[in-house]
């Protein structure tokens, strides 16, 4: 600690080590952390993150370096704005999500925090080329060896009718894979502070550069490789679709080395591509691209801020927000932190050995090892579940709902947290919101009886740190979501039939819905309760909660007050909204979805319910068939 305090720039000092800046460390003078290869914790790359943003003495600016590796036969900027979270963006994520722990406005400056180190363009790039055709709906796969930005040029030349596929490119290569040359890296550096038609395929100076890692003779030009695929189409109306995407690739080998290029899994991901749309759009542009001498120059500058860029800069924002687990969306950014916050809940209990006991208490033991693959285990649902109810806890605190509730803050920073916890939650069973809560509590027994306890007071500490800060926002979002979360948290549910309604699709049925009852006084309770929707299989209660918010617009509209609203938000909940589900973690999220957004009321009586499925416990030539029974049913 003394040598590094005692650094300059004539006399640098180092340490590469695994855990030694971890937490209890104070070097507030060290200036810059970097991570050369992705870390399991996010605790640990918080902590990391934080040492190198400490204030010291004569300390302007701390540094966190973050190595992507970049094929050397690819335009770096193109590169960087469409390659996914297999190419070297998981270490990036990690660090971005480290520093918006540490300050939430990560997202809105992040264009002028973010400085590249990129290295020159190549002077030829291999693209695989996708033309659909509108006469006879086929795809044409061809390859394209030029310059940085020709062949994206020659595909619009094509579809112009300019030019045609045998004189602009040649036949793709039938070769499955093709490995990698040895890769140089470019070093991105974080300061602290309509439907279309489907197509099918056919058979046929001053400035500092970089310096190449790992090159043992970087005179010599790599092999080359195809590094990225480029779509292009005419749509119905005339106009031309362009796309761009990186090349698809074998599995890492377990130490990292860069898979093959899959020229297969490219086709596919190319045909993809122009039938649904994936990729980055690319616009036709009315200037000349930069010529090869003005993109080096400007790609060779010894440090680049995001917000400079002209050509790439807008797109590789927007690749790190949505690769790294960020997003310029406030609700994508909430799912988000909820999500990673629920996996490291997930992480402290597994690491514990706690998998097996909550395994078995959801039921996961008896499937099949295929589907329990295919989906989450038991300590991701059990965090889930206690998320949830943490941040409804909170919001009862924060709101003064029931007495004798405290603050998340509390129990956070008490000795026996789930002790705590799970006394403040039995508080609140008794009084309300039992769907929310129960199932929370059945999952800290399932663990309680393991003996076993480390990784769950871990979890909960984590837990209730994460739920004090989401509670409010999360409540103010006034849609569903949480439909969103347990399908990207919990993995495949096809199993039990677990598909789930999207947001955008709810709300416009409730609006069309509510349209059919003609004029209404939505400021009238009794028109709330003449109302009933009842969703027989109603998962997280998306559509539940897309009429809910419909009816509450409508009422705003016609002058209802804040208060106003709040008391038919609870007859809504109380007596016109109905939900079943056999699934009681959708039933838990679905209770959660019902009564957020309103810290005034209490919710006395809700109406969802749990259908039996399956054999009965005490009777098993009893089977029952969940919603399905109701079939027939007069009543």
């Amino acid at each position: 600690k003394h040598r590094l305090a005692e650094a300059t720039e004539d006399n640098p000092h180092g340490i590469i080590n695994v855990g030694i800046f971890g937490e209890g460390t104070d070097a507030p003078s060290l200036n810059a952390v970097a991570f050369l290869e992705a870390r399991k914790s996010p605790i640990d790359v918080i902590q990391a993150v934080g040492r190198a943003m400490r204030t010291a003495p004569g300390k302007e600016m701390g540094y966190i370096i973050c190595p992507i590796v970049i094929p050397p036969n690819a335009d770096p900027e193109t590169w960087l704005s469409t390659s996914d979270m297999s190419e070297g963006w998981q270490e990036l994520g990690q660090i971005l999500l480290a520093l918006r722990s540490h300050d939430q406005r990560i997202e809105e400056n992040l264009a002028d925090l973010l400085q590249l180190y990129i290295p020159k363009p190549p002077p030829v790039q291999r693209t695989i080329v996708a033309v659909a055709s509108r006469e006879d709906k086929r795809i044409q796969y061809r390859e394209h060896e030029g310059a940085p930005g020709q062949a994206q040029e020659a595909v619009e030349r094509v579809l112009v009718g300019k030019s045609t596929l045998g004189q602009e490119f040649r036949p793709i290569s039938e070769t499955e894979a093709i490995a990698p040359p040895a890769a140089n890296e470019a070093v991105v550096i974080n300061a602290d502070e309509g439907s279309n038609p489907q197509y099918g395929e056919t058979a046929r100076g001053s400035a500092q550069e970089l310096h190449h890692i790992g090159d043992a003779n970087p005179a010599a030009p790599p092999p080359s490789e195809p590094t990225q695929i480029i779509t292009g189409k005419k749509n119905d109306d005339g106009s031309i679709e362009m796309r761009m995407d990186t090349v698809a690739r074998t599995k890492p080998a377990p130490d990292g080395t860069r898979g093959q290029v899959d020229i297969k899994k490219s086709k596919a991901k190319a045909k993809d591509m122009i039938n649904k749309g994936q990729g980055v759009r690319v616009t036709r542009s009315a200037k000349p691209r930069r010529t090869r001498e003005e993109i080096a120059e400007a790609s060779a500058q010894r440090m680049l801020l995001l917000s400079g860029l002209k050509d790439h800069g807008t797109a590789i924002k927007m690749n790190l927000l949505a690769k790294s687990g960020l997003a310029d969306n406030r609700v994508v950014r909430d799912l988000n932190i909820l999500e990673s916050s629920i996996k490291e809940a997930a992480h402290h209990m597994r690491n514990d050995g706690l998998q097996p006991a909550l395994d078995k208490h959801f039921g996961l033991d008896n499937l099949k090892d295929q589907e329990r693959n295919n989906q989450a285990d038991g300590c991701t649902i059990a965090a889930l579940l206690m998320m949830n109810a943490a941040m409804l806890h909170q919001r009862i605190s924060a709101g003064r709902w029931l007495d004798g509730v405290e603050s998340l803050d509390a129990i956070k920073n008490s000795n026996n947290p789930v002790s705590e916890i799970k006394d403040q939650w039995n508080t609140i069973r008794a009084r309300d919101f039992r769907p929310v809560i129960e199932p929370a509590l059945e999952a800290i027994r399932a663990v309680e009886r393991t003996g076993r306890t480390g990784g769950l007071v871990r979890a909960v500490r984590h837990i209730a740190k994460e739920a004090e800060e989401l509670a409010a926002s999360y409540a103010d979002l006034g849609a569903d979501h949480a439909g969103p979360l347990f399908n990207r948290v919990m993995g495949n549910q096809a199993s039990d039939g677990a598909y789930f309604t999207r947001p955008v699709a709810a709300s416009i049925t409730a609006r069309l819905t509510l349209d059919a009852l003609g004029e209404q006084d939505w400021t009238d309770e009794e028109t709330w309760r003449s109302h009933k929707t009842v969703d027989l299989a109603c998962g997280s209660g998306t559509l539940l909660t897309a009429i809910l918010t419909e009816m509450k617009r409508r009422a705003r509209e016609q002058g209802a007050t804040v208060s106003e609203i709040g008391q038919l938000q609870k007859t809504a909940v109380e007596h016109t909204l109905k939900g079943m589900d056999i699934n009681p973690i959708s039933l838990q999220l679905a209770a959660s979805q019902l009564t957020t957004g309103n810290q005034d009321i209490g919710y006395r009586r809700m109406g969802l319910h749990r259908m039996p499925y399956g054999p009965d416990a005490s009777d098993p030539a009893k089977v029952s068939a969940g919603t399905l029974e109701l079939v027939g049913r007069r009543k």
